[in-house]
């Protein structure tokens, strides 16, 4: 008897099937994980000194992608940042979750996971960058999206350009672009890189009115003791929404900086709301946009100022520096506009960034035109 007790317990343990690696998944991430595909990707380690360079979505996509990380290889650069969604609006990616209205800036050149893994195969980081609040496109199709007038018709910046900036304080704005990060964050990459993370500079601010100066003044009807925000306290709580949202996936969080805020003068971080002490809170880097070329002339009482990239590099630098609470990565000319733009041009710049003992420096220019940047680079290694 005991013995048929044993074999027929036997037969049920054999008979069971077991659960699979598949169902247990499943099990854990719902019924929408058997359609969605969730790749595992090792984030890279932040370099010790960070040697990088800009990359258009463009050139991502094009055949001298590969050329160019040879060089950039060859050079020492360790880490590559390209763009997710440029300045004009164009997003590279096949990016679903945007509304059908605004699809025909969807370009779907690059794929973000080959990309990640082409540069992690280099030992290169892999960084997004995406443009925030200014957007030709959404600003043309959706003119509510940008800063109003007092008779409600939409502010621009010139009447001679584009319309080009959106309300940075205005919600379905912020949402659009915490669903972007958020997507691109399931990606593969290691950093996202917010540009233009700020309010509009250029022309007639005084006429600009933004959504959340609307809602405080309606919010103060019925609260005498309420507190209006300022634009630095909007950009604050919109990178801390993003910096929550970085970290549920293990990717760095950084911000690109008008250079002129490395002063931290009252003027210009009222305009921009880019307060470099509360941002650097909750950022892992700032990126101080320093190119001589875009300093007026005299500045700082120097008779050449676009000449002296030494002078501009290192001097920004320490300032951002004395404000920083995180790493300072400044992005250094590697254009030749208004410059003598040699071999000593770069090198003094990158001499400015280690003499004043700052985390790296990321090469900029805006076509991607790295080939006498970093041969010299790479000839000064040697």
């Amino acid at each position: 008897m005991k013995i048929s007790i044993f074999i027929f317990l036997l037969f049920l343990l054999i008979g069971c099937d077991k659960p699979s690696k598949k169902n247990n998944v499943q099990g854990v991430l719902g019924e929408e994980s058997s359609k969605v595909e969730i790749k595992q990707t090792e984030i890279f380690a932040d370099p010790d000194f960070t040697e990088g360079i800009y990359l258009t979505g463009w050139t991502v996509a094009s055949k001298k992608f590969q050329t160019i990380l040879d060089s950039a290889s060859e050079a020492g650069i360790n880490t590559v940042v390209f763009d997710v969604k440029n300045m004009d609006g164009d997003i590279f990616v096949n990016y679903p979750q945007i509304e059908p209205l605004s699809r025909e800036n969807i370009k779907p050149i690059i794929d973000i996971n080959d990309v990640a893994d082409a540069l992690h195969a280099r030992n290169m980081k892999a960084v997004a960058r995406i443009v925030m609040f200014h957007d030709q496109y959404v600003a043309k199709i959706d003119s509510t999206l940008r800063p109003q007038k007092v008779d409600s018709t939409a502010w621009r910046e010139s009447k001679r350009r584009k319309a080009s900036w959106l309300d940075s304080s205005h919600p379905k704005v912020q949402q659009r672009l915490q669903d972007l990060v958020q997507y691109v964050c399931k990606n593969g990459v290691d950093e996202i890189q917010l540009d233009y993370i700020r309010f509009p500079t250029g022309g007639k601010l005084s006429a600009a009115k933004f959504y959340f100066q609307k809602e405080d003044s309606l919010l103060s009807v019925s609260d005498s003791l309420y507190v209006f925000r300022n634009k630095e306290d909007i950009i604050v709580d919109f990178i801390k929404g993003l910096q929550l949202i970085c970290k549920d996936y293990g990717v760095k969080l950084t911000a690109d900086v008008f250079a002129i805020v490395a002063w931290q003068r009252a003027v210009d971080v009222s305009n921009t709301g880019q307060n470099i002490r509360r941002i650097t809170q909750v950022l892992d880097a700032i990126h101080p946009m320093l190119y001589s070329s875009h300093f007026n002339s005299n500045f700082g009482h120097r008779e050449n100022i676009e000449n002296e990239p030494y002078y501009i590099t290192y001097q920004a630098t320490k300032l951002a520096q004395k404000h920083s609470e995180c790493k300072v990565i400044p992005y250094i000319q590697a254009f030749g506009y208004r410059v003598n733009y040699n071999e000593e041009y770069i090198l003094s710049q990158i001499e400015a960034v280690r003499n004043v003992h700052a985390d790296g420096y990321i090469l900029w220019n805006s076509s991607s035109n790295y080939w006498r940047a970093l041969r010299w680079i790479r000839d000064s290694k040697k």
